[in-house]
């Protein structure tokens, strides 16, 4: 006959399972309640602290100079710099131009050629 010690312990029962499975849901239900009672504690205090902050940036909004040291030109130029370059012009609109600058020098040429023909030929 084998001993008790000797034996297998055989899969736990349902009872012990279930216990088990209460004890840890009460642990994190502990848990749960710990952190609760922690965030009520620091709660007043993180409410002053808030509060303490928006009236800082209130002040700070508020207690500024109402004009700005400096000429005129810098204030503008500091609030409206927005400028940008020009965007270069596309290869084609920079052939077409170069296109009649070349024809304009050609009729200047003709024009050239035919007052001096007509005047010094005369």
């Amino acid at each position: 006959m084998p001993r008790k010690s000797d034996r297998q312990p055989g899969p736990p029962s349902p009872l012990l399972s279930k216990q088990r499975e209460l004890e840890r849901e009460a642990a994190q239900i502990k848990a749960r309640l710990n952190e609760t009672r922690e965030f009520l504690d620091k709660a007043p205090d993180l409410k002053a602290e808030a509060q303490r902050r928006r009236q800082q940036e209130a002040f700070e909004r508020y207690n500024r100079p109402s004009r700005i040291e400096g000429p005129l030109d810098y204030r503008l130029e500091f609030v409206n710099d927005k400028t940008q370059p020009r965007p270069r012009p596309l290869r084609k609109d920079r052939s077409k131009a170069s296109l009649v600058t070349f024809l304009l020098l050609v009729a200047f040429g003709f024009v050239v050629y035919y007052a001096w023909r007509v005047l010094c030929q005369n």
